[in-house]
């Protein structure tokens, strides 16, 4: 005789469920009214929140997070926002007095770096300034090795806003690479996450030193199609939508591939922007260049004529 599996003890299948993945987990509670109860359990949710996202283990995440909401919090920072409605929830738009970045750096199953910021983005200076976050410091004396054979491209990377009022979420960085590149000056290496929102850039820089050795920074910030730095206020305002939107995952690598995409055609649309503002304010030179030697010329005649 066939053993159903709802024939098994409870804890057997929870054990189970608890070396399943988050998207395993989610589809496995689809099977049966008993399979979705033990899925279910806050428990493993929290838990498997903390393996994927080991910077949540911090005393003030722990404290902010309640045991029932991180199977909609990991549902939330797990999948990529797909869907912006025009008419949005947030009227008039009430924008965080702090902002909460938890941010996990991995390379395969091995974390390299994990930190959490706090934020505070009430200032008039941070609202009127460029948006910047740093989560480490290039001129910090204690830099953080990469050691072994490690691939860059390989290295996985999760920045987790986080609005402590309404507890929303929202996972910025593309996970994969976009691009690996070296600085023009310096020559250290450049892997680069990114993200576009409403026509912006979040931009995650990844900097590594010239052997590729150490990690000497990380940082975000967001830019408009020009490469202009946005402001705090605007900043805030698009990443309050971005929470608010419609999240989708598609599984199987198909989100990086479309990030990737996104991002390659964002630094098209840029260069050819630049590049065609450089031919206008060629051809305004050349006009002006023209113009004036016209007027010169004309000068020269008519002292020659007197």
């Amino acid at each position: 005789m066939a053993a159903n599996i709802q024939d098994l003890h409870p804890d057997i299948l929870t054990c189970a469920l608890r070396c399943l993945d988050g998207p395993s987990l989610a589809a496995v509670g689809c099977a049966s009214s008993h399979l979705r109860s033990l899925s279910s359990d806050p428990s493993i949710w929290r838990d498997l929140c903390l393996s994927t996202w080991p910077s949540l283990d911090h005393s003030s995440l722990l404290s902010l997070l309640p045991l029932s909401q991180y199977q909609s919090f990991f549902a939330s920072v797990f999948s990529f926002p797909c869907q912006f409605p025009q008419s949005q929830s947030l009227n008039p738009l009430v924008l965080p007095r702090k902002l909460i970045s938890a941010v996990d750096l991995h390379h395969g199953e091995n974390l390299i770096f994990s930190k959490v910021i706090e934020l505070d983005t009430s200032s008039d200076w941070f609202l009127g300034s460029p948006f910047r976050i740093d989560t480490l410091e290039e001129q910090s004396p204690q830099l953080v090795s990469l050691t072994g054979d490690i691939s860059l491209s390989e290295l996985t990377l999760s920045w987790i806003l986080i609005d402590p009022n309404s507890k929303k979420a929202l996972n910025v960085s593309s996970r994969r690479p976009v691009a690996i590149d070296r600085h023009w000056y310096t020559g250290e290496t450049l892997v680069r996450y990114g993200m576009i929102i409403h026509d912006l850039l979040i931009s995650i820089v990844v900097t590594c030193g010239e052997d590729g050795g150490h990690l000497r920074g990380v940082s975000m910030t967001i830019e408009d199609g020009d490469g202009i730095g946005v402001c705090g206020k605007e900043s805030l305002e698009m990443l309050m939508k971005a929470m608010e939107a419609t999240r989708k995952w598609k599984g199987n690598g198909k989100e990086e591939i479309e990030m990737s995409r996104q991002y390659d055609e964002f630094v098209r649309r840029r260069r050819n922007r630049k590049e065609s503002k450089a031919r206008k304010e060629c051809l305004v030179d050349l006009c002006c260049t023209g113009v004036s030697a016209v007027i010169f010329m004309s000068c020269l005649v008519l002292v020659a004529l007197r």
